[in-house]
């Protein structure tokens, strides 16, 4: 594993590479409060057939804090990415969550730049109405001028229990080394703080807007691929409005590019990292096969 560094749009971002650059490159998008490291599970065990490149999201894990975020920035940020380690071939993306989403958008808004494409765990947010705005737009306004702190955990073990709350499943080790990814010590009285920008945590005022989501995904020139975790509460939303086949049929993802891991929540990459691999694996062999 390779740790470097990026200016992509006047951020220097943090990205952690696995394998040989003359491989095939393979791009892994972490999602929501995560970071590329993260992927490590994975991307080990890809990394004897792939280049693999997981960059931190601006704003998240080891990459600069930005005076504020706006959702399209990530399409420019990732596209800036592409265009240094992809110039010239359209690119493989594989995005968990919040990067799921990111990369089924980029997709059919520069169809020519991606090749194929796998959504962990995304399949767009729920369905917002005017109605919601006004409150949106308030609780937003409200958290920005408060200034609202970003939590200190006192010591390691007040942390290791707040990721164990959030991540049941995993193991030990793994939460041990998720302290060190998305936290960071202060040496002067042994205190933690998460590293990423606590920004990110305010509401976004804008509100969701499901149709221009659709709009886009029917832009996409791509082969997708889709995998869900049964226990996961993306899942159960998805499947309980009916979204999840109305998604796939939109999005040309067949038995063979869509697969449901059981025993398993939202965090497939570290809840089951062999069979995250080996969809991902059998989904771009495919591709290279075609």
């Amino acid at each position: 594993m390779n740790s470097t560094r990026l200016d992509v749009r006047g951020l220097q971002y943090h990205i952690q590479e696995w394998g040989e650059r003359g491989n095939p490159t393979l791009v892994l998008l972490h999602g929501w409060m995560d970071c590329g490291a993260s992927f490590k599970y994975v991307a080990e065990q890809l990394a004897n057939r792939y280049f693999v490149v997981a960059p931190d999201w601006r704003g998240f894990g080891e990459t600069e804090h930005a005076p504020g975020y706006w959702f399209p920035d990530y399409f420019a940020d990732l596209h800036e990415i592409l265009d240094y380690y992809s110039p010239e071939l359209p690119a493989n993306l594989v995005g968990h969550s919040m990067g799921g989403n990111i990369v089924l958008m980029y997709a059919g808004i520069q169809p020519h730049r991606v090749s194929a494409v796998i959504s962990l765990e995304a399949l767009g947010m729920a369905p917002t109405d005017a109605s919601q705005a006004v409150d949106k737009y308030r609780t937003w306004m409200n958290q920005v001028l408060r200034g609202e702190p970003s939590k200190v955990y006192p010591n390691i073990a007040s942390l290791r229990r707040s990721i164990r709350a959030g991540n049941p499943r995993l193991t030990d080790a793994m939460v041990d080394e998720l302290t060190t990814l998305w936290a960071r010590p202060n040496p002067e009285n042994g205190t933690y703080r998460l590293k990423h920008d606590h920004n990110h945590r305010f509401t976004n005022p804008v509100r969701y807007q499901i149709d221009d989501t659709v709009a886009i995904w029917r832009e996409i020139r791509a082969r997708v691929g889709v995998l869900m975790a049964e226990d996961s509460p993306m899942y159960q939303q998805y499947h309980k409005l009916g979204r999840l086949d109305e998604a796939r049929q939109l999005l040309g993802v067949s038995d063979d590019t869509y697969a449901l891991l059981s025993d398993c929540g939202h965090m497939v990459h570290l809840e089951q990292p062999v069979a995250t691999a080996a969809f991902i694996d059998r989904f771009f062999g495919a591709v290279e096969s075609d």
